[in-house]
């Protein structure tokens, strides 16, 4: 299923379920050069499918709790702003291992601190798609969740309309994001 039809069946789905909540996504998209721009400042290549994705929307706002199950989706200048402190510890702590490059947080989890989900940079030429992995700091695991943000909104979109989960408050006018239902 492509970008398009993934965004067709989520927006569907908050209109009919939680209209307030579709304007949590932030419009509008990204363009183009500032696709580019990122890319360049980050020093990475994003995957073809979150480069699509950012084009319809350029995550979402700041007071969501979470669209995609507490997880919420980071603009664009928040993976900058990641990727500027990452690069800031790296000096400092001399950590030589780690290349904040290398990961571009997708997602954060609003119900923990520093929980991601994020994808890898893609090739040169930012035509290979990356997984999405989730990382929790509790217990740092890298944890691969699915193949490529592609597939993580198209597996959202059908969860959605599976009726899996819920807004998280009982007043749909007040929610701010979406959690699973238990």
């Amino acid at each position: 299923m492509s970008i398009s039809e993934s965004f067709v069946r989520i927006e569907s789905w908050l209109s009919n379920n939680a209209p307030t909540l579709l304007r949590q996504l932030n419009k509008p998209g990204s363009s183009i050069p500032e696709l580019d721009k990122a890319e360049s400042i980050l020093g990475a290549k994003f995957p073809p499918s979150v480069r699509e994705a950012y084009t319809h929307y350029d995550g979402e706002s700041s007071e969501s709790t979470g669209l995609f199950g507490s997880w919420r989706w980071l603009p664009l200048r928040e993976i900058i702003e990641w990727n500027d402190e990452q690069k800031q510890n790296v000096q400092k702590y001399h950590l030589i291992d780690f290349k904040p490059s290398f990961m571009i947080p997708l997602l954060e989890l609003t119900t923990t601190n520093n929980d991601l989900r994020y994808v890898e940079t893609s090739g040169d030429d930012g035509q290979e798609e990356t997984p999405v992995i989730e990382w929790n700091h509790t217990r740092p695991v890298r944890d691969i969740k699915y193949g490529s943000f592609a597939n993580y909104l198209s597996t959202f979109a059908e969860r959605l309309e599976l009726g899996e989960y819920k807004c998280d408050n009982h007043d749909p006018t007040k929610a701010r994001g979406l959690v699973l239902k238990h």
